[in-house]
């Protein structure tokens, strides 16, 4: 890890530029990619690039993408009335710093390593890690590195090997576990070898129904990587992490850093909505992959994929989206640019042409746009709902909630996948935001009706719902009900 260390170093020495200057990269390969498709878009009437949002509608969207919450009244009101031409920048700026902004990257990394309530060694450090912004090479390094691997997944090591690919790679072992991967050329001898990597002293063996000409079943499998011997003189997660962030793989493990972070300010392409007609509680957690023998079949991995919220890099051809794409090889200029901190990449990302338009509604044929120019219209973030109807801090939200809490509905995983938490809209969603107590006593709690459509919608009352309001003589607390039941606040557009 320290070459890569010293190669982040290097490189944001030498090409230090402004954040300005980093986005108007971005952007130019964002437009090139548009452009290459555009005739293609426009043969089945895709919607045309959207125009740039509004104060109103900028302001709503940073508040929580960067910053995991609301934007409040005053907040509203200033920014409103600030005719400075950098105040977007100024803004972002400020939002990085807040206490929120470091929890909502601690919440995206702690989704990618399946971090649980009772490691608190690891959320103290992790919390500390993205708080001073350090580099995702050194976070990947302890995470795979360090004590976390052995507080996880009750000593299975067939899960925390291929979650790890999966979480710093993008490397899809799954189908490998139980049989050679019919599409990208992993075999099951070179996935038993990888997860040897993390049995510390103990032995892997292949599977007693193991069928394959490299191995015999039963047979003891010597950790390697990528059909590279490991050194028994060194530290065995050591060599993994070093194979990670090594100068082969640092732009795959770059990408991929830098799509989680895409992902979470912009969407992805073709990454719909989630729409459960029940509810989310109850993700299918790892059945069977017990150790050896048939029992390690898990089914779900090879017919219907695992259940990732986030976006999918597995099949999406990461390497190469297509001949002509430029943008994601510049989101890994940029990422190694700044040094793979990913606050300073948020704040880049926050200050592109691409991030100020409005928002695309999912349309399947953006897909061949890999990234499109403008974000994707998406629903709240699970924390930022629970927060206003609970009145709860980030500080009290469990990183995994017990069956049955709203949370689960709202779509907070259980952290036994990767990247496992979505954005469901569903009937249950809608039973519980039009008839919960809880909902009854959010909207008893906000304040006056001006301050309730800058709270929860980021702007002000148009004419019509204020004649609407008075017509009805309706209470604050039934304007806030009503605001809280709208799409216009479950959605960032």
């Amino acid at each position: 890890m320290k070459h890569l260390l010293c190669y982040f170093a290097c490189l944001t020495a030498a090409m230090a530029d402004t954040p300005e200057q980093a986005a108007a990269r971005i952007d130019y390969a964002l437009m090139h990619d548009y452009e290459m498709v555009q005739p293609r878009l426009q043969q089945v009437d895709c919607p045309p690039l959207p125009p740039v949002a509004d104060d109103t509608t900028f302001l709503r969207r940073a508040c929580i993408d960067l910053a995991g919450r609301l934007p409040r009244p005053e907040e509203v009101r200033t920014f409103l009335a600030d005719t400075s031409p950098d105040k977007h920048a100024r803004l972002t700026d400020a939002l990085s710093r807040e206490p929120g902004a470091t929890e909502v990257r601690f919440r995206m990394l702690a989704e990618a390593f399946r971090v649980t309530d009772y490691e608190f060694k690891t959320i103290a450090w992790l919390r500390q890690a993205v708080a001073e912004d350090r580099p995702y090479a050194e976070i990947v390094a302890h995470m795979i590195g360090g004590w976390h691997v052995a507080e996880i997944d009750d000593g299975n090591v067939l899960r925390t090997a291929v979650e790890a690919a999966y979480t710093a790679l993008g490397d899809d072992f799954y189908c490998a576990m139980c049989h050679d991967h019919p599409f990208n050329g992993h075999t099951e001898h070179e996935f038993y070898a990888f997860a040897a990597c993390f049995t510390g002293q103990k032995e892997m063996r292949l599977p007693t129904d193991y069928k394959y000409a490299d191995g015999k079943p039963d047979e003891v499998v010597q950790p390697a990587l990528a059909g590279r011997w490991i050194r028994t003189d060194q530290d065995k997660l050591v060599q993994v992490v070093q194979w990670i962030t090594d100068e082969d793989t640092t732009r795959r493990f770059a990408l991929v850093a830098s799509l989680r972070v895409w992902s979470g300010m912009f969407g992805m392409p073709g990454q719909e909505v989630d729409i459960s007609v029940g509810g989310m509680d109850e993700a299918e957690p790892w059945h069977g992959i017990q150790g050896r023998g048939k029992t390690n079949h898990y089914h779900r991995s090879c017919f219907s994929g695992s259940p990732r919220g986030a976006a999918t890099w597995i099949g999406m051809g990461i390497n190469s989206p297509g001949d002509f794409s430029q943008a994601p090889k510049v989101l890994i200029e940029e990422f190694l640019r700044c040094g793979g901190r990913l606050g300073e990449f948020q704040r880049t990302l926050a200050r592109t042409e691409a991030y100020q338009r409005s928002g695309i509604d999912y349309n399947w044929m953006w897909r061949d746009c890999y990234l499109a120019p403008a974000p994707q219209i998406r629903r709240l973030p699970s924390e930022v709902i629970w927060k206003v109807v609970s009145g709860e801090s980030d500080a009290q939200i469990p990183q995994v909630p017990p069956v049955g809490h709203p949370l689960r509905m709202l779509g907070r995983g259980t952290r036994e996948w990767t990247d496992e938490s979505r954005t469901p809209t569903s009937h249950e969603l809608v039973r519980f935001m039009m008839n919960d107590k809880l909902i009854e006593k959010a909207a008893a709690r906000h304040g006056n009706t001006s301050d309730l459509f800058l709270e929860l919608l980021g702007r002000e009352p148009s004419t019509a719902e204020q004649a609407a309001i008075s017509h009805h003589a309706a209470a604050d607390s039934d304007v806030a009900w009503a605001l809280l039941n709208t799409t216009e606040f479950m959605y960032r557009p």
